[in-house]
């Protein structure tokens, strides 16, 4: 019995040290940075904080937990949906071409130059070609 009570006294002493708020010592070097230590250099003037051990403690927020998503559902594999996603696809690829080759051709029209009074109307073509260029080149 003497052993658990010698137990019981050793893991309340370790609690109640661990509760108790630490002090450092905080000082300012030659540069006007502050730092944070044990003991302040020789010749430094320092000031003694408390640091409570409690103070920002905080409980994590709970992990979310993963659900896959669900499967995408498949249109009927049938000879004229596949001939239609084949058609949009191509489609697509022939527009991102035009669109690619239009841009290319504005960029070295803009690098061999222009009139100050073209600069707008060139931008406003530079951005709509690129926002064509994002939808159909993806």
């Amino acid at each position: 019995m003497p052993a658990l009570a010698r137990l019981i006294a050793l893991l309340v002493l370790t609690l109640a040290c661990t509760a108790q708020a630490t002090t450092v010592q905080r000082w300012t070097d030659a540069h006007g940075q502050i730092h944070y230590g044990d003991a302040a250099p020789d010749g430094v003037a320092a000031i003694d904080v408390e640091i409570d051990p409690d103070h920002n403690v905080h409980e994590a927020p709970p992990v979310p937990r993963f659900t896959p998503a669900a499967p995408k559902k498949r249109p009927p594999n049938n000879d004229a949906a596949v001939r239609r996603e084949a058609k949009e696809r191509r489609e697509r690829a022939e527009k991102c071409a035009d669109y690619q080759e239009k841009f290319e051709h504005l960029r070295s029209r803009m690098r061999a130059g222009y009139k100050a009074s073209q600069y707008n109307r060139l931008m406003e073509q530079e951005a709509s070609l690129r926002r064509k260029i994002e939808t159909y080149c993806k």
